[in-house]
């Protein structure tokens, strides 16, 4: 069998250079979303992880526009196209673009809307992805669907390509706000139970979890202390069941991660930190709250009015359950009107200072105020 490489017949050069381009920057796409998603990758990469999010934006833009571009220039009168060779990669790569702007859109859609855009960005990417393995292994061994079949040749119209964009648009908007891998599993359980649903918000399983170590810290309940002082009048050492001990609180919020996905509506339950300052009774010098992770490398630093806000936690239960490790068991801190990245995982000490420090991500280039929403900064 003869192999082929990069045989196009008679393309103009301009679709000749749009084919090679969208492939190119789809793959540009898939390697740093992998980067972005992937442990393996982003523990690695955790300095550059903000410019690779600028860069992953910036290529989904472009990518979008070179969609569109066949509406504008189309092939020569007379001269047809394998539909398939249009349609997948058309309709597919409209649903990664729709999916990837509701992620961008931390404050313009829903959360319940992005919440599963994430899983189903992942999906579209893939799919695309493995079609364009099949392309070029059919087209590099002369592979030819039949001509005459729905996989054949057709004339190229802009209205066939407006259906196209059209079917991957709504295509992708009622697989993403149905979501129906989320949708029926939870309808079998409902109809299991007798139409009775269990309590609590989704999203008590996070799309990924981060480490900045490569690994998920242990600790075992009775070995357990949260040591807490600094500029303080009484710095005090809680264990476990002291902590238990103290008044709970719940709070049901959304949960964002500066990567772009979200989590809709879960519950936390823990203590507040006004309860740990009226115990210590902060110095009147005291204006930061500094949080170090028994990892003993993750840090993060609030002021003291953020830090008091009412909705902030430190966290031992999501949705009812203890903390997985991954997702900072036993404790963490919750900081729900700012990024993820605020809300350190597996805290252990808590110091009062007067002065500020850069956490492990501020170091890394991140905002200290990481508020996702500008109204909500004081």
């Amino acid at each position: 069998m003869k192999i082929r490489w990069l045989k196009h017949g008679k393309w103009p050069g301009f679709l000749v250079g749009l084919h090679y381009y969208t492939i190119g920057s789809f793959i540009l796409l898939m390697i740093t979303g992998l980067a972005l998603y992937l442990p393996a990758f982003h523990t690695v990469l955790i300095p550059y992880l903000s410019m690779i999010y600028q860069v992953h934006i910036l290529l989904g833009l472009v990518f979008g526009i070179t969609l569109l571009l066949p509406l504008f220039r189309l092939l020569p009168s007379g001269k047809t196209i394998w539909r398939l060779d249009w349609l997948i990669p058309i309709a597919a790569g409209i649903a990664i673009v729709f999916t990837g702007i509701l992620l961008w859109g931390v404050t313009v859609f829903p959360t319940a809307w992005r919440s599963p855009a994430f899983q189903w960005h992942g999906y579209f990417s893939y799919g695309l992805g493995i079609w364009v393995l099949i392309h070029v292994a059919y087209k590099t061994f002369g592979f030819r669907p039949n001509k005459l079949g729905y996989a054949g040749k057709v004339y190229p119209e802009r209205r066939l390509f407006l259906r196209w964009l059209g079917t991957g648009l709504v295509g992708g908007a009622a697989l993403t706000l149905i979501d129906p891998f989320a949708t029926l599993p939870a309808l079998f359980t409902s109809l299991r139970s007798g139409g009775e649903t269990t309590t609590g918000g989704s999203g008590t399983q996070f799309p990924e979890y981060f480490t900045v170590t490569g690994t998920y810290p242990s600790m075992q309940l009775q070995d357990y202390q949260l040591k807490v002082g600094g500029l303080v009048e009484h710095p005090l050492t809680l264990r476990w069941s002291d902590l238990q001990s103290l008044k709970n609180h719940t709070e049901t919020e959304n949960f964002h991660c500066v990567t772009g996905w979200s989590v809709n509506n879960i519950t936390w339950e823990g203590v507040r930190i006004s309860q740990l300052v009226a115990r210590v009774k902060p110095q009147s010098a005291a204006k930061y709250v500094h949080f170090y992770s028994f990892d003993g490398v993750y840090t993060e630093s609030l002021h003291l009015t953020e830090a008091l806000h009412q909705g902030v936690l430190l966290a031992w239960s999501l949705n009812g359950q203890p903390l997985k490790r991954e997702a900072g068991y036993p404790l963490r801190l919750v900081v729900p009107n700012m990024y993820g990245y605020k809300s350190i995982k597996w805290v252990s000490r808590i110091e009062f200072s007067d002065k500020p420090i850069k956490g492990f991500w501020e170091q890394r280039g991140y905002k200290s105020q990481a508020y996702f929403r500008r109204s909500q900064q004081a």
